[in-house]
């Protein structure tokens, strides 16, 4: 069965906003797990309310998480990895954006009862790079990689082999991505949902900006392929619902933009372009049974790091 896509983690644009400052200044948190009398369980995300993070919880089993690694946090995944202590988290290290992000984080911090240190670093920078001393049992890629070409491009093959370069013999790491919108599809209802990203795309250029990427799921297969000491698991894909409030919001992000165009007839062109797509969006939703539009899917892919006694793998 589809699923509602999960927050603004995918499409949404937010995700893009979310990242902006991931790789120019990057903070890092470094929390101990503890149940505290005045958590708000509220609050928390389970994995059985999530259908990524819940593929997340099936993968590992029994096994423990140990000491994890969310290599771009956000409140919502924080939510989630709050409820891992008792499913074996034992330390648990969080990489996010900017400062609005930051308080953000640490306010969720002291509700959920998770404490920690704050310290600044930078996944590539050549003059301060982001070092860790320790190694992790658990790493998290949470739309990580789709996030990087806005702020950090062409580093994305660095990535994979950066975070595996962290993670414990026999440790897990989840890539968690969208699948990249095509440019048509034979639908004519998922077709609006490929105009409506080539437009917000166009007006995020025509403003001076750059696009986030996506990557497609064998992409990321190829590269957990690649490196030598992991090994690629399985793959989930989850279809993806899009309501007609999901689209206006992508709609939003580019008109947002429109104040940054070249020309006020430039931006006045596009906005009749965005009002038509607005409009064709409600239609389909209002003629869909469910009130959505299916179109592509998120994914998790799931590795391991290769066990080794003597130089022999341990399959």
């Amino acid at each position: 069965v589809p699923s509602i896509h999960r927050m603004l983690y995918s499409l949404e644009l937010s995700c893009f906003y979310r990242a902006r400052f991931l790789f120019s200044s990057v903070f890092v948190l470094c929390f101990t797990v503890r149940a505290l009398p005045t958590m708000s369980h509220t609050k928390l995300v389970y994995g059985k309310d999530d259908v990524l993070f819940g593929a997340i919880e099936r993968h590992q089993g029994n096994k423990p998480f140990g000491t994890f690694l969310d290599a771009g946090t956000g409140v919502h995944s924080l939510r989630w990895i709050a409820t891992l202590g008792e499913k074996g988290m034992t330390e648990f290290t969080a990489v996010t954006a900017d400062a609005n992000m930051k308080k953000s984080v640490e306010n969720e911090t002291r509700q959920l009862g998770v404490t920690g240190n704050i310290a600044m670093g930078n996944w590539f920078s050549e003059t301060e790079p982001l070092v860790f001393d320790e190694m992790f049992d658990t790493i998290l890629c949470d739309y990580l990689v789709g996030a990087m070409d806005g702020f950090s491009p062409y580093k994305q093959d660095l990535m994979l082999p950066k975070l595996a370069a962290l993670l414990n013999p026999g440790g897990r790491l989840y890539i968690v991505g969208l699948q990249p919108i095509p440019d048509r599809v034979d639908d004519p209802a998922g077709n609006i949902i490929c105009r409506v990203r080539q437009v917000r795309d166009a007006c995020i250029l025509l403003a001076g900006h750059r696009c986030y990427r996506e990557y497609p799921s064998d992409w990321m297969e190829r590269q957990v392929e690649n490196i030598r000491d992991l090994r690629l698991l399985e793959t989930n894909k989850f279809p993806i619902l899009y309501r007609h409030a999901t689209i206006v919001r992508q709609i939003n992000v580019g008109r947002s933009k429109f104040q940054l165009f070249p020309t006020p007839e430039l931006a006045d062109s596009m906005a009749k372009v965005l009002d038509e797509l607005e409009k064709e969006s409600l239609e389909a939703t209002q003629k869909s049974p469910n009130g959505a539009i299916t179109l592509g899917f998120d994914y998790v892919v799931c590795a391991e790091k290769i066990a080794t006694n003597g130089g022999n793998d341990e399959l």
